[in-house]
């Protein structure tokens, strides 16, 4: 199991710490959809104010650094693309629609 899969994972239990855990401290999450540019430290925020949702993983392709995932939560279809240094995510884009 990749960082992704496993902050998908964790982002469906409400676990922080273990999201906190898939990033590294000097992360950039993108989010087009609201033309943010998350630090790791306020993607995580995010997430515990987003509360409780249904999250489904659809589908994590994986080419050596870059990770791609497509999931639905909570009806909506999420696109997103992550780098990955060292097993954590360095940066990652998340197209929300």
């Amino acid at each position: 199991m990749n960082a992704v899969e496993r902050l998908w994972r964790a982002i469906a239990r409400r676990d922080y710490p273990a999201i906190a855990a898939q990033l590294n401290e000097h992360a950039r999450i993108e989010w087009p959809h609201s033309g943010e540019h998350l630090s790791a430290t306020e993607y995580v925020v995010r997430q515990r104010l987003a509360g409780e949702r249904d999250i489904q993983i659809l589908r994590i392709l994986v080419d050596d650094e870059r990770v791609a995932l497509h999931a639905v939560v909570d009806g909506r279809h999420v696109g997103a693309f992550y780098d990955l240094q060292q097993s954590r995510i360095a940066t990652g884009v998340e197209i929300w629609g």
